[in-house]
């Protein structure tokens, strides 16, 4: 394949199209397919406005598009570009925005509309693109069916930028996860490992397999690497625009998915809202990731379903997984309990104490890990100092401990970081936000447990009125 030997995910969309452009690889819920060809046709075309709108190679230009079919094409014309798209959830406020667009140099910003949560809600056109301050690109919604292009393919080095993913830091500033384009292969490279040998791409199989479903924001580092995986090993993808129970067990038996990538609120919700009798169809393993698996849960869901659940460890700092559970052992019965698996091939673990030296086995301490696909840096305001040492070893902040046979325990957390049905979040940012108000002295959030979404912050407020 045309892409073998190098290392760019900017030329999986079109080397892809190449290769087969009738190649159904995209449903959104039940609507669908979008070809390969067409969808690198409207990548191709918005491409051509990024250019013309002043962008240019190693520019960022913003993506604030949510789970539906303009993600991928915006995403690949930026590459096309040249550019480094910076994916932000479609719901985030207008000044966490414009917080991006200027901390981040922003050159452009590219929404899917008034119909998506876009750029263009708060007051639509002229105003909007006058607070924004940079070019904002509106991304048509490509037709089920429409005819194909050819996508030119950016030449781009393993050692340049690819993508920034959003993350928060401690005073609640965004902070921006740069990963390089090597970075992004590795990680491919290395997942593909977990299930096989030969880990190069796939090509496109004659007769389709089973596509994967996508229930995570793809503005996520869950949901953009299953979009990119796919397009790695030659699957296609039922996409969710949000996760629901029914919506997902309905594209389940209607596409013959045969596994799940969820995360534990996920799980939750099947469990809670499928009725008895209920099966997961063809589905031979699900895996769960973003947030702990209490082993609770993961029992109750294999006993209902009669399908087992993977565990996967990982950070948006390593774009993806460290550890998983290998699918093998676990269908034939040898996996370890509490484990969440081995590292990845060609990723390395160590358990660190506090004064920098090495943990023996199962003692705990510090997850470190040294990885291909770790972050370059950071891009924000605030304290961005790279998680990554000058020995390459990435400080997670999350606590474990290895066993004697390299498999990793994670016991706990350093960083003070609530986990919310996946999705991370800051008690210093809730905090600053309370205190935007007048009427707030003092505030304080703190984590507690929740049966479906794991944790939820909770706020202790004093009030700045006088006592009466």
């Amino acid at each position: 394949m045309a892409f073998e030997a190098g290392g760019s995910v900017a030329r999986l969309l079109g080397c892809r199209a190449t290769e087969r452009p009738d190649h159904p690889f995209l449903w959104v819920e039940e609507r669908g397919p979008w070809t390969l060809g067409a969808l690198a046709g409207a990548s191709a075309g918005l491409a051509t406005t990024l250019r013309e709108a002043g962008v240019r190679p190693g520019d960022r230009v913003l993506l604030r598009i949510g789970n539906d079919a303009r993600f991928l094409p915006a995403l690949a014309a930026a590459w096309s570009a040249g550019a480094v798209p910076v994916v932000m959830h479609p719901a985030a406020p207008l000044v966490e925005v414009e917080r991006v667009i200027a901390g981040f140099a922003v050159r452009a910003a590219v929404s899917a509309g008034a119909d998506s949560g876009s750029l263009a809600d708060a007051d639509s056109g002229a105003a909007t693109r006058a607070t924004l301050g940079v070019p904002a690109i509106v991304v048509p919604d490509p037709e089920v069916g429409s005819a194909g292009g050819e996508l030119a393919i950016a030449e781009v080095e393993p050692e340049d930028d690819a993508l920034v993913l959003l993350t928060s830091g401690s005073t609640g500033e965004p902070k921006g996860v740069v990963l390089s384009h090597g970075a992004v292969w590795a990680n491919l490279r290395a997942t593909v490992s977990a299930f096989r040998s030969d880990t190069r791409p796939t090509p496109i199989p004659a007769e389709p397999k089973a596509p994967n479903l996508i229930a995570n924001p793809l503005s996520h580092t869950a949901g953009i690497v299953r979009l990119l995986f796919a397009l790695y090993v030659g699957r296609s993808v039922v996409l969710l625009r949000k996760f629901d129970a029914r919506a997902a067990h309905g594209a389940v038996l209607r596409h013959g998915i045969d596994h799940l990538t969820l995360n534990p609120a996920m799980l939750r919700m099947l469990l809670d809202e499928l009725r008895p009798g209920e099966d997961l169809g063809r589905v031979r393993y699900v895996s769960s990731g973003t947030a702990p698996l209490p082993p609770a849960l993961r029992e109750e869901f294999e006993a209902r379903f009669g399908v087992p659940v993977l565990q996967a460890y990982g950070q948006t700092e390593a774009f993806g997984a460290i550890a998983v559970e290998n699918v093998r052992h676990v269908l034939a019965g040898r996996g370890r309990p509490g484990s969440v698996g081995r590292p990845l091939p060609g990723v390395e673990v160590r358990i660190r104490r506090p004064d920098g030296t090495d943990a023996a086995a199962e003692e705990e301490g510090e997850i470190v890990a040294r990885t291909g696909s770790a972050t370059s840096g950071y891009l924000g305001s605030g304290d961005t100092a790279s998680p990554v040492d000058d020995d390459g070893w990435l400080r997670t902040g999350d606590l474990g401990r290895l066993d004697g046979d390299g498999y990793l325990f994670v016991t706990g957390r350093l960083k003070n970081l609530i986990i919310c049905g996946g999705f991370n979040v800051i008690p210093e940012e809730v905090e600053a936000r309370l205190m935007d108000d007048p009427e707030v002295a003092a505030a304080a959030v703190v984590a507690l447990p929740d049966d479906r979404l794991g944790e939820i912050p909770v706020a202790v407020v004093e009030s700045a009125a006088a006592p009466a």
